[in-house]
């Protein structure tokens, strides 16, 4: 071949094996840099999770800086329907690579009333979707904090690991602010089973000894609302998915620090004052069973403070024995301790006074002590009356057997004959 043919082939050669691919590359780096390629691809990726979560998103930037590797501001998730906001993330590092994901939150925001949410995009749509959950997947997320009206959560940094085992499915979370080492501090465990025929969950969450502000979920669960702004939980709860529900056990739990004053707010007989719940076993499956055994005592330095028409209601229907001298009529109410051990087994329930079997102390002296026969929800029912929805779906848990609330209930009618235009009877019940 002539010389001047192999320079030719070669200069070829050069521009075909070095030029052009180098070129394509560099002019792809250079079409990727542009707004217009990353405002497509944050679109496709927004639509993605929106899909996937049910959920609306909103990323002000999406920024790929290796493969596989990506780095997401201002993250902002709501309902689709209130526009809502369920949690604002600052910054995400996610990284997906063919063995594992990562991913870090920085400073997570959630709102207490979009917890439900937030619940159903990890439960509904990642752990129970196999699919989802092929890979491990380990999160990190720094300064979480649950925002509420009555009350927030302090900054914690959480950690978490959702590990495959199988057909099932393991989530391991720990939060505490480990800087400051203060704080509630909460460990959970969520174990979805997909080798029975029908798949279920397992959920423990445990405050590790330590106190956790129930107000930060007064939002998410407008019962937990009547506790009080300062109620704290300590101990442990368990929760099992049923064909029927969800069932929960607290096991030997405490609620300190409630509000008697925000709890009766919705019953004709309000106490004022704060008090301390101990359970030694708390079993409940809504509207099928229940079973509480516990102690409840008034916190000082405020005693309690009742009107006559409670304690009066306290002996007509509980059959409490009352002191009679009490009875007199008193604007201000009666100041007093309570303490009392309680055992409720659905429909029917055991109260018992601590020291001298004596429920209600005043001034030094005993002023209620409780029956030794069990006391049936309708009873107690029947002591709050006029009964309220409040109380009607309060015992729909806690007491399944109870009767409706009368108040609530729409009058029955029947017909026992309609006549016709003639006079004739055309309907008649038999």
């Amino acid at each position: 071949m002539h010389e001047r043919t192999q320079r030719a082939v070669a200069r070829l050669l050069f521009v075909f094996c070095c030029a052009v691919p180098t070129s394509i590359v560099v002019f792809s780096i250079l079409v990727t840099w542009t707004s217009w390629y990353q405002s497509r691809k944050l679109a496709e990726l927004t639509h993605h999770l929106n899909l996937q979560t049910g959920l609306v998103f909103q990323i002000d930037t999406c920024r790929r800086i290796a493969p596989g590797k990506y780095v997401l501001k201002n993250v902002r998730v709501s309902d689709p329907d209130t526009r809502q906001h369920v949690v604002t993330i600052r910054l995400i590092d996610y990284l997906h690579e063919r063995d594992h994901v990562a991913m870090v939150l920085h400073q997570p925001e959630f709102q207490s009333a979009g917890l439900g949410h937030a619940w159903t995009m990890l439960h509904d749509r990642l752990i129970s979707r196999p699919a989802q959950t092929v890979l491990p997947i380990s999160i990190a997320a720094t300064d979480v904090s649950i925002l509420s009206r009555s009350g927030s959560m302090p900054p914690l940094d959480v950690s978490a690991t959702i590990t495959p085992e199988g057909e099932s499915v393991r989530l391991i979370a720990r939060a505490e602010n480990t800087a400051r080492q203060i704080g509630p501090r909460i460990r959970v465990e969520l174990f979805r089973d997909r080798d029975r025929e029908v798949p279920a969950t397992e959920l423990v969450l445990s405050t590790d000894g330590t106190a956790l502000p129930c107000s930060a979920l007064a939002e998410y669960a407008p019962a937990i609302e009547h506790l009080g702004p300062r109620a704290e939980f300590t101990g442990v709860i368990a929760c099992r998915q049923t064909t029927h529900g969800w069932s929960f056990d607290l096991g030997s739990s405490s609620l300190t620090k409630l509000s008697l004053n925000d709890l009766t707010d919705h019953l004709p007989h309000r106490v004022i004052g704060q008090a301390a719940l101990h359970f030694r076993r708390c079993v409940i499956d809504p509207g099928e069973s229940v079973h509480l055994v516990g102690t409840l005592q008034s916190t000082k330095p405020a005693n309690l403070r009742i009107k006559t028409p409670l304690l009066m209601a306290m002996r007509d229907h509980l059959a409490m024995a009352v002191d009679e001298r009490e009875l007199v009529p008193n604007p201000n109410g009666i100041e007093c301790e309570l303490a009392l051990d309680f055992d409720i087994r659905d429909e029917t329930m055991t109260l018992t006074g601590i020291g001298d079997n004596v429920v209600l102390y005043s001034r030094g002296r005993p002023i209620a002590a409780p029956p030794a026969q069990r006391i049936d929800a309708a009873r107690v029912t029947a002591m709050l009356a006029p009964p309220s929805r409040w109380m009607a779906a309060w015992n729909s848990v806690l007491l399944p057997s109870s009767p409706a609330a009368a108040s609530d209930g729409l009058p029955a009618a029947t017909f026992r004959s309609v006549r016709n235009l003639d006079g004739e009877a055309s309907i008649r019940q038999r």
